[in-house]
C-alpha cells in the first residue's frame, strides 16, 4: 500500500471507461467493455453523472447523443428510463451499483464524478453521496477509488465516506471546453490548490502535463501521481517515468 491507496492500484493498468471497442459489441462504459478489462486482467475507470431522480449512472458525457444517437441531456431522465436507453456499440445505460456488481470487486475501479456545476464550483454533494452510498454497499472500499476534478466533489466524498479513497483529477486547464471559467480559477485547478484541503489521497494528471512543476511537491510527499490518457505503447513507455499508474484506451498495454 502507498499510503491509503491498496498496492492492488498499482498493479494493473486502468482501461479507460472499460475495455470499449463498439465494433466488437462493446459501449464505453458499458457491462461488457467491464468484463472485458476484467477477463484481460486490467483494472477499470468508469465515469458517473446524476439521472433526474438522483442516482449515479455510469456515463461520460453530459448529453445523450455522441454515446446512444438520442437528443437530451442525462440528468434530464430518471434512472429507469435511462437503464432502458441502448447505447451505441451495444447494451444499456448502467448505474453504478449494476457496473460495481458485474466487476464483483475482481478489479480495482476508478470512479470518476463528472462535475455538476458547470464551473467545477461547490456541490451540493447529492450525487457525491450516492456514490459513497453505492461503493459502500458493493463492499468497494478496498477495490474503488473515488476521483473528480471537482475538489469540491472529493471534499464532499471525504466528508460523507471519509474511508473511501479518493483522488483529484486535473490537466493544464488549457482547453477551450474550459475557457468559460475563470481564469484564477483554472489555475487554482491546474496546480491542484486544494489537493489537501479536499483530502486526496492521490493524482490523476493529464498525460501531455506529466512536467507540471505543480506535481513535484506531491511526487517529493510519496503520493500516487496516475496519468490519463495513454492511447499507445510508446507513451505508456514515456508515462512510466513519470507517473505510477496509467488509465489506458485504443491499446493493449
Amino acid at each position: 500500500m502507498t499510503g491509503r491507496l491498496p498496492s492492488a492500484f498499482h498493479a494493473r493498468p486502468f482501461a479507460h471507461r472499460g475495455l470499449h471497442d463498439r465494433a466488437d459489441g462493446r459501449a464505453e462504459n458499458g457491462l461488457a467493455a467491464f468484463e472485458a478489462a476484467v477477463a484481460a486482467g486490467y483494472a477499470v475507470e468508469l465515469d458517473v453523472q446524476a439521472s433526474a431522480d438522483g442516482e449515479a449512472m455510469a456515463f461520460h458525457d453530459y448529453d445523450l447523443a455522441r454515446l446512444t444517437g438520442r437528443d437530451g441531456r442525462v440528468d434530464a431522465l430518471s434512472a429507469e428510463a435511462l437503464r432502458a436507453v441502448p447505447l451505441i456499440g451495444g447494451g444499456t445505460i448502467p448505474d453504478l451499483a449494476t457496473a460495481l456488481a458485474r466487476i464483483d470487486g475482481r478489479a480495482p475501479v476508478l470512479v470518476e464524478i463528472k462535475d455538476q456545476t458547470g464551473d467545477f464550483g461547490p456541490t451540493d454533494g447529492a450525487l457525491e453521496r450516492r456514490v459513497c452510498d453505492v461503493v459502500r454497499a458493493a463492499g468497494g472500499a478496498e477495490t474503488c477509488a473515488v476521483m473528480s476534478f471537482n475538489p469540491h466533489s472529493i471534499r464532499a466524498v471525504r466528508d460523507h465516506a471519509p474511508e473511501l479513497r479518493r483522488g483529484l483529477v486535473s490537466y493544464d486547464f488549457e482547453h477551450p471546453h474550459d475557457a468559460h471559467v475563470a481564469a484564477d480559477w483554472r489555475r487554482d485547478l491546474a496546480t491542484l490548490s486544494m489537493f489537501d484541503a479536499c483530502g486526496a489521497d492521490f493524482a490523476s494528471y493529464g498525460l501531455a502535463n506529466l512536467d507540471a512543476p505543480a506535481l513535484d511537491p506531491l511526487r517529493a510527499r510519496g503520493v500516487p501521481i496516475f496519468t490519463w490518457t495513454v492511447r499507445s505503447a510508446a507513451q505508456a513507455q514515456a508515462a512510466r517515468v513519470a507517473c505510477d499508474q496509467i488509465t489506458f484506451e485504443g491499446f493493449l498495454p
